[in-house]
């Protein structure tokens, strides 16, 4: 989006000679845009990009700065500079300073407002700022109301307060970050970072700017597109003397106008007709442009560019009675990503528009069609970027902790205001309300939310509670699974989604934010690393063929202390080839359009149902233990399943009848299979965790992490067909628990289709 009219001018004057003293603080990691970015460079794009007026003016880069305490007043001193739009925890504000409850932060700068007083407003916009925010202007305080959200945009009419020439434009803002006792949203954000928390953020994070308008403006509008009558709605809102007020509203693709309509009643939708709407999907990003000008008495004419994109998400059932999710009216597995937000340079701020594209263009080269945006609200270009790039997002509503009686009316509110701020951006299809129980409160008030979402923005599906306290109400029922993949049996009401799994992590030397790191499950090389993704695709794959609608694996980047990502905290090391994983990705895709029902026929059957004898032993055994002529007379007989009591407890369908209580043990079990091999042989097992297969003396399987019930996981074919032989067979299993349920229990069956 260009920037365009009198934007930006002012600031490189304002402040000159201060900018050449700015140097992001040192950092454990930087990315590529952050290294060459300066005051003069950051976020200079226009940042509203779907209501887009000529004249406005950047206030981003150096302003004044100061700390002191929570209850003081503006400070007389100032303590230096800091670079807007970055927190002042970030390295890239050039400060790099943690905020606590007991705190307040001031900032300054000046501005020159040219404004037609007789025909004219001032906007003053803030993209975000965390958390509860007071404005003065020329000492006079224009924020009638403190605003509080860390996560929302807020706009102030400063008109009646600015002068010719220079005026003084002065924050103060407070954020607890759960300090004091005060819980606010903030997703992510904790006083003290670790495990799966990060580094708070305070202050302005996000772009501040200047806007003028006519007395009577448009405010902004709402789109409801129907692919099927090949319509657009748009209700228009504005501001001022509205009486007689004209508004015209044109549609164009490129150079041509493809439909117009007039406002007729305020709050009623202009319906206008497309013709051979162009629809828009990952695939083909198809968008349209909007134009709409509002003509008033004793006010200038006010003209406004936005842009919309035509698309359905529904779910319904498919021709084997699976509710799956239609786009654009065809069926389709959606598949992508948690994505975090998060940046070593700049925290929650992105570093720049090219940074932000650099991530939705990994995910479309990995072969994702989607991205579940995890308890944060982005910046709203980053949401223009996934309409023209072409990503579908699942949109979380940010969590807070707290009593979550005490805080539902601020949650109802944030959560009305991010709908209505995001509603134009046709690549969100999914709504997220809930996280994890993450500020969640009970079955009552849970399922209000969620009726009331369903019901306040049809045009897209809302997720029932994603992970944990599900109570019945929303279009699907959502699985967390580490590392997974899993899912809930298939439903008649809802569908079954996989909103988290995965969780692989991989240490990349040169590029770790700290030396203390976690993944829910971890390799030390890449080639095991990619085994493992391979594997879970694999089992991912047979989950999608069975009725799983959609999958989010954790996640797009490394962040901070998590190395479970893509792509490193930095994005400067990508950890496995993207074509590589398209390949993976597109077997999902490919197996949730098979229409063919998956046949299981045991070939060497489990002890579910009946149970099975093996010799078995808890001590070390010598190292030819998995060959067949290995010596296993001294080791102990019993029948299968093996595991401790937590596992039935954990998982009833676990048959345990033979105690297993330590870390390791050892299997091994002769049985005589005699016939033709079948096409396809896959594992039929319950395992945990960490297990390895031999069949006379080869290994066909390695298993990292655990499931936690029987399933099919696929072999390689080639393997087995050397290995599975006429007469007697030897089958040797090796599995570690490593804490909690513990289980085993293996057979072999024959795959078919019909």
């Amino acid at each position: 989006m260009k920037r365009i009219g009198w934007a930006g001018v002012i600031a490189g004057c304002l402040l000159g000679t201060a900018f050449a003293a700015y140097q992001p603080k040192e950092n454990p990691l930087m990315t590529v845009w952050g290294e060459k970015m300066t005051p003069e460079s950051a976020w200079r794009e226009y940042p509203r990009p779907n209501l887009v007026r000529e004249k406005w003016q950047n206030l981003n880069g150096l302003w004044q700065y100061a700390i002191n305490k929570r209850d003081a007043e503006r400070p007389e001193e100032w303590a230096g500079e800091i670079l807007v739009p970055f927190p002042i925890e970030s390295a890239l504000s050039g400060v790099k300073r943690l905020m606590t409850g007991q705190e307040q932060l001031w900032y300054r700068r000046t501005f020159t407002a040219p404004v037609d007083a007789k025909r004219e407003r001032l906007l003053l916009h803030f993209g975000a700022v965390d958390f509860r925010t007071q404005v003065w202007v020329n000492g006079e305080e224009v924020t009638d109301v403190p605003h509080e959200s860390g996560n929302l945009p807020f706009t102030l009419d400063i008109t009646d307060f600015v002068q010719a020439g220079e005026n003084e434009l002065v924050l103060s803002v407070w954020d607890p970050t759960n300090d004091q006792g005060y819980y606010q949203s903030l997703g992510k954000q904790h006083l003290n970072p670790g495990g799966c928390m990060y580094t708070r953020v305070s202050g302005i994070w996000q772009t501040v700017w200047l806007e003028t308008v006519p007395k009577t403006h448009i405010t902004g509008y709402k789109v409801v597109t129907d692919i099927d009558k090949g319509t657009v709605a748009v209700t228009v809102d504005a501001a001022g003397n509205l009486a007689n007020a004209q508004v015209n509203l044109t549609v164009k693709r490129g150079n041509d106008t493809v439909a117009t309509g007039s406002v007729t009643a305020w709050g009623e939708p202009v319906v206008m007709k497309i013709d051979n709407p162009q629809l828009w999907s990952p695939e083909a990003p198809n968008l349209y442009d909007l134009v709409i000008s509002l003509k008033a008495a004793g006010s200038a004419e006010d003209t406004v560019k936005g842009y919309f994109g035509m698309r359905k998400i529904e779910w319904r059932k498919d021709e084997k009675g699976i509710p799956r999710f239609y786009f654009n009216n065809k069926k389709l597995f959606l598949q992508g990503t948690l994505d975090q937000g998060w940046w070593p340079d700049g925290l929650l701020t992105p570093p720049s528009d090219d940074a932000m594209a650099y991530d939705i263009n990994l995910l479309k080269g990995c072969g994702f069609n989607m991205m579940r945006k995890h308890i944060k609200i982005e910046p709203l270009r980053y949401y223009y970027l996934c309409d023209k790039l072409g990503i579908m997002i699942w949109q979380d509503m940010v969590s807070g902790w707290g009593n979550t009686e005490d805080r539902y009316t601020l949650y109802r509110s944030e959560l009305k205001e991010m709908m209505d701020l995001l509603q134009t951006y046709p690549s969100i299809v999914i709504w997220v309300p809930y996280n994890e129980s993450w500020g969640q409160p009970a079955k009552a008030k849970t399922n209000m939310t969620m009726k009331w979402v369903k019901r306040y923005d049809p045009t897209r599906l809302v997720d029932g509670p994603s992970g944990w306290n599900d109570y019945g109400v929303g279009d699907t029922r959502d699985m967390h699974n580490y590392p997974g993949p899993g899912m809930f049996p298939v439903m008649e009401n809802r569908v079954s989604v996989l909103g988290e799994f995965g969780g692989i992590g991989l240490a990349i030397d040169g590029h770790l934010w700290q030396q203390k790191n976690w993944g829910y499950v971890s390799d030390k090389t890449t080639d095991a690393s990619f085994a493992r993704y391979t594997a879970l695709m694999r089992k991912l794959a047979k989950l999608a063929q069975s009725g799983l609608a959609a999958s989010v694996y954790t996640q797009t980047t490394d962040v901070e202390g998590e190395i479970n990502g893509l792509v490193t905290y930095d994005r400067k090391h990508e950890k496995y080839s993207r074509d590589a994983l398209k390949a993976l990705h597109k077997r999902v895709y490919d197996a949730a359009l098979d229409t063919r029902v998956m046949v299981q026929t045991p070939v060497l059957p489990t002890s579910e149902k009946n149970a099975a004898k093996w010799k078995y032993t808890f001590e070390k055994p010598s190292a030819s233990w998995f060959e067949p002529a290995f010596d296993d007379a001294a080791w102990k007989t019993g029948e299968a399943g093996f595991g401790n009591r937590q596992i039935a407890i954990d998982h009833p369908v676990a048959k345990v009848r033979t105690a297993w209580n330590g870390s390791d043990i050892w299997l091994r079990r002769d049985f005589t299979f005699n016939g033709e091999i079948p096409a396809e042989v896959a594992l039929n097992i319950f395992y945990d965790e960490d297990t390895v297969i031999y069949l006379n003396g080869v290994k066909i399987a390695e298993l990292a992490g655990y499931n936690i019930k029987y399933e099919a996981v696929e072999l390689d074919q080639v393997v087995i067909k050397k290995t599975l032989k006429q007469g007697k067979n030897v089958l040797a299993i090796h599995t570690i628990n490593k804490g909690g349920g513990a289980y085993i229990d293996v057979g072999f069956d024959a795959i078919s289709y019909k």
